[in-house]
């Protein structure tokens, strides 16, 4: 064996990590008997190794559990990095939230939540209702909102720590004992003599009896509890069944050879290239005026474009009615409709964690975003986005490869959804040749227009159409914002208090890269919007909305034509695009299509 690894340059690490210790421990014949049978072979020169044999651990096997550790040899760059790494750690706070089912832990975080938020109610009542001269500390504010919302976790339910990975679903804290209490009784059997030695075998032989009865019965109850839910909930059939689907595909996770605190620079350094503004043209909108030129604090009953103020009749705050974009009833229903099981953002609270308390929350939040709006300014938290890359295809190596998904504050999807409303109404109507953002509205729908339009043109022209695809790289994000605040503007949102709000959530961002729990340094996009904000795809289809009356100035002849307005008596309009979201068809002749593109600098 000796000359086998010396021909092929391989070293075992157990002679110099861990000499003579077996990793084979049997009995036969009524002795006990060791070998080394259990060996790693390597041709690399690793750093630091460090070979652990668990001789203590009661596995049901002869054999013992090896560990080996150790690091790659790094650059000077890498190890720079590397000595930085334990500040890039983003360790996420956790609570037992599944008690927030029981009726006594319930009442206690609503009864604590409801004592504790009483002042902060009183003080943010005070700051809408008598502005001072000078901004207030919204981020304290924010600061208190969230401490409120720990502690009352943590008098209620209790934080818990993070689940470890290796742990199989049934998999519970109760078993984890159950092992290491058999363990225990391994260790003292193997170290004790004379009478003790039966003792703590049969010791030994009893827990690991229950511990393994314990394991079959949390197989079972999880497979009885899975099938149960499959049985209930379609939605959670049809989902598990994508799940299971999943596992058998190819999935990836951007990685780097130096680490995750190496990777988290690489993606970071890759999306600041791209959200830099390079691509934006020479000539673009103006910037939209900054708050501070509009004399702060904005007044919260300014009139809307149909009359009314968005935040109802009362200038001494939000009042209860349906008209109030800001109104508790209407925050309520929208935190009843947030989603759950979502990633929290760098704040750590989630959907379940303000629903069991929405009706002392939502009257919160009412003079809180109220105030927020007063000023044109939002807390940092609500304008940090984590970005978590997901895999699209190709090289899994490539940052490019990757989708940037923003995990922002949950209180900034209940700001934006309160914002929807008078978004929709102050935006321009969108072009009828965009199929997405719309209701009711599929892919398919649009695939079935695109066919009925090729019809057409066959039939007017006795030829068939050439069809362009374009596909927008970086849609999301390389969007430039002036683009929209211009188009809002000049459709009417100029005079709302809504619009300085809403410039300020979208242009006063930073942006982080979260990969293995490591985050990296933030910074500041000059372009896009973020993909995973409830409020971008609106933004977006603004943005893109001019497209295609710019396609359609040099529609070919044989275009099909429709009413501007759905009406028979409206204007009638060549359609020779269609577009889904950021996905574009052209339709014409390969002359046509060639003057379009010409046209709109494609």
């Amino acid at each position: 064996m000796a000359r086998w690894l010396a021909d092929r340059s391989l070293t075992v690490l157990n002679g110099p990590l861990a000499h003579g210790i077996p990793t084979w421990v049997g009995f036969r014949d009524d002795r006990e008997m060791s070998s080394i049978i259990d060996m790693f072979l390597t041709n690399a020169s690793l750093l630091s190794p460090r070979l652990d044999i668990a001789s203590d651990l009661s596995l049901g096997s002869d054999h013992r559990l090896l560990t080996l550790s150790f690091s790659f040899a790094q650059s000077s760059a890498s190890e720079s990095s590397s000595a930085t790494s334990d500040a890039t750690l983003h360790p996420r706070r956790l609570w037992n939230l599944s008690r927030l089912g029981e009726p006594d832990p319930c009442q206690l975080y609503q009864d604590t939540f409801r004592a504790s938020a009483a002042p902060l109610l009183s003080q943010l009542k005070r700051l809408v209702q008598h502005p001072p001269s000078s901004r207030p500390p919204i981020d304290d504010l924010n600061a208190s909102l969230n401490s409120i919302i720990y502690r009352s976790l943590d008098s209620s339910v209790g934080d818990r720590p993070p689940r470890p990975s290796h742990w199989k679903k049934y998999w519970t804290q109760q078993l984890q004992d159950a092992a290491d209490f058999r363990n225990r009784c391994y260790r003292r059997w193997r170290r004790a003599f004379g009478i003790d030695k039966v003792y703590w075998w049969h010791q030994h032989q009893q827990a690991n009896t229950s511990f393994r009865q314990a394991v079959l019965d949390a197989k079972r109850l999880s497979w009885q509890s899975f099938c149960k839910s499959l049985e209930s909930d379609f939605t959670k059939a049809i989902s598990k069944v994508k799940q299971l689907k999943r596992r058998h595909l190819t999935s990836s996770s951007f990685s780097h050879p130096d680490g995750p605190s190496k990777a988290v620079e690489v993606m970071a350094s890759h999306l600041a290239s791209v959200f830099d503004g390079s691509l934006l043209p020479s000539t673009r909108p103006s910037p939209p005026p900054s708050p501070s030129s509009l004399g702060l604090p904005l007044s919260l009953h300014g009139s809307s474009p149909s009359g009314s103020s968005p935040f109802g009749t009362s200038p001494s705050g939000p009042p209860g009615s349906s008209s109030s974009l800001f109104a508790p009833l209407t925050i309520h229903t929208y935190i009843g409709q947030l989603p759950t099981r979502k990633a929290p953002g760098t704040d750590h609270i989630k959907a379940e964690m303000l629903k069991p308390i929405s009706t002392d929350l939502s009257h919160l939040l009412s003079w809180f975003f109220s105030l927020c709006c007063q000023w044109s300014y939002v807390p940092s938290l609500w304008r940090h986005a984590q970005v978590f890359p997901i895999f699209k295809k190709g090289d899994p190596s490539l940052p490019s490869n990757y989708r940037p998904i923003s995990l922002t504050s949950v209180f900034r999807k209940l700001l934006e959804l309160s914002l929807a409303p008078w978004l929709t109404s102050v935006s321009p109507p969108l072009d009828l040749a965009q199929g997405g953002f719309r209701p009711r509205r599929s892919a398919l729908d649009q695939a079935l227009c695109l066919h009925e339009l090729m019809q057409s043109y066959y039939r007017r022209s006795h030829r068939f159409p050439v069809v362009a695809f374009l596909d927008i790289k970086s849609a999301y994000d390389t969007v430039d914002r002036r683009v929209i605040w211009d188009a809002l503007s000049r459709s009417g949102a100029g005079s709302s208090p809504c619009l300085p709000l809403l410039v300020h959530l979208f242009d006063d961002v930073s942006v982080s890269v979260l990969v293995s729990n490591h985050s990296s340094a933030p910074f500041s996009p000059v372009t896009g919007v973020l993909q995973g904000s409830v409020l971008s795809p609106h933004l977006y289809s603004v943005y893109i909305n001019t497209l295609p009356s710019l396609l359609r100035q040099v529609a070919a002849p044989a275009t099909h034509l429709v009413p501007s307005s759905g009406s028979a008596d409206a204007g009638m309009v060549p359609v020779n695009s269609l577009l889904f979201a950021d996905d574009v068809a052209v339709i014409g002749s390969a002359k046509s299509d060639g003057c379009t593109f010409d046209a709109v600098g494609l």
